[in-house]
């Protein structure tokens, strides 16, 4: 009993020993049946993998090649800029102006593409715009720590502006451009001029409404200081002197501060509050009529815009129309105003200039290389696993045979 006992631990090493030999040898076993299934499928693996990415890569030579067009522009925007003239460009007002004259043109093709891009990406395939440099470049040079540099991020500013158009075949790139090009150049001005011009009304209104509420507590104020007037001029004063004639009362706060004066100082003091309420109403009257004109001039241009707001009202029609009404008006105030507003479309204008008049035609890269490489990788895969799939398929029915 006791040999037998001293046995047992002595023949779990040799089983644990000849166990782990016989798992060793059976993978050993099975990584050569999964090459020599390899080798025997080889010809399979071969023809699976190299014909489609070869037939893959023969379609994109073959296939028509993509051309590019691109205006840079000199013009700042941030990012919130960017943004709203991308959402200008991409909207589906501008899009449909686009693909109308498009096919004014005879570019149905292009005009189908471009309604076809259901989607951002797909519509930024064709026209895509990109600043230069990039927001996130810029923010890099403006990192900080402190919570009050935030807004300086968010007015950081790229100095270029490129549009790319995308498109084929090479000899309508220039029509293709060109469409484009003016939609952008003339059109999309014409959404910050609509904007401008309604902000400008609103804020007019404002105003208005502003003075117009305080006109009725002035003139009750006006009306109790004349009375307040006309009652000291009644007392008696109980020192008969005169005031002396080179004294000017100046108070910071009159009405808190003459009650504590003679008579007659009190009475210098409120004709001094009545003076300055009758200059304050005189001054909201002017000013106001002056809003009112401006809001009648404002109303009259934003009136012509959105008459005027045909498909292709461009923002150098709208320019000669700001010209010619010049005349029409006889205040400077009016005169000045409206200059100064034409000086700001022109700048608009000037803004929307490329740099280059007439830029070259790229074609773009097709990366045949590249995409028949990934075709070539999937293929091999999906090959390998056919192979293995094909030979359990052979062996189980050699097995059931």
């Amino acid at each position: 009993m006791a040999g037998s006992h001293n046995d047992i631990p002595s023949s779990r090493p040799v089983t644990e020993r000849v166990q782990k030999e016989t798992s060793t040898y059976e993978d050993e076993i099975n990584l050569m049946d999964y090459l020599s299934i390899l080798w025997k499928r080889k010809y399979f693996i071969l023809a699976g993998s190299v014909l489609p990415a070869l037939v893959f890569g023969l379609v994109i030579f073959w296939w028509p090649r993509d051309y590019k067009v691109t205006y840079t522009y000199d013009m700042g925007l941030n990012e919130k800029d960017y943004k709203t003239l991308l959402d200008k460009f991409y909207s589906a007002e501008n899009l449909d102006r686009v693909i109308s004259k498009l096919e004014e043109n005879g570019l149905h093709a292009y005009a189908q593409k471009i309604a076809a891009a259901t989607t951002n990406s797909l519509q930024r395939e064709l026209v895509d715009f990109e600043v230069s440099p990039a927001f996130f470049e810029t923010m890099e040079t403006l990192k900080t720590a402190d919570v009050k540099d935030i807004d300086e991020i968010q007015r950081a500013k790229g100095t270029l502006l490129a549009m790319a158009i995308r498109g084929r075949p090479r000899g309508d790139m220039p029509s293709i451009s060109s469409t484009i090009r003016d939609n952008f150049e003339k059109i999309i001005p014409m959404y910050s001029v609509t904007q401008g011009l309604n902000n400008a009304i609103i804020g007019l209104k404002g105003n208005m409404a502003d003075i117009e509420e305080s006109r009725y507590t002035l003139e009750l104020e006006l009306e109790r200081k004349k009375a307040t007037l006309t009652k000291l001029k009644s007392l008696k004063p109980e020192d008969p002197g005169q005031i002396a004639s080179d004294i000017i009362l100046q108070f910071d706060n009159i009405g808190t501060s003459s009650a504590y004066l003679p008579l007659a100082y009190q009475i210098q003091a409120a004709e001094s509050t009545l003076i300055e309420l009758e200059e304050r109403i005189e001054a909201n009257e002017q000013t106001y009529k002056y809003y009112k004109s401006l809001l009648s001039l404002n109303e009259r241009l934003f009136n012509e815009v959105k008459k005027k707001a045909s498909p292709y009202y461009t923002i150098q029609q709208f320019h000669p129309f700001l010209a010619n009404i010049v005349s029409d008006y006889e205040d400077e105030e009016l005169i000045d105003y409206l200059n100064a507003y034409i000086k700001k479309i022109e700048n608009t204008m000037s803004a929307s200039i490329p740099i280059m008049e007439a830029p070259k035609v790229y074609p773009v890269p097709k990366g045949t290389v590249k995409k028949s490489a990934t075709v070539l990788a999937i293929s091999l895969l999906i090959t390998i696993f056919a192979a293995f799939l094909l030979e359990a398929a052979e062996k189980s029915q050699v097995r059931a045979s």
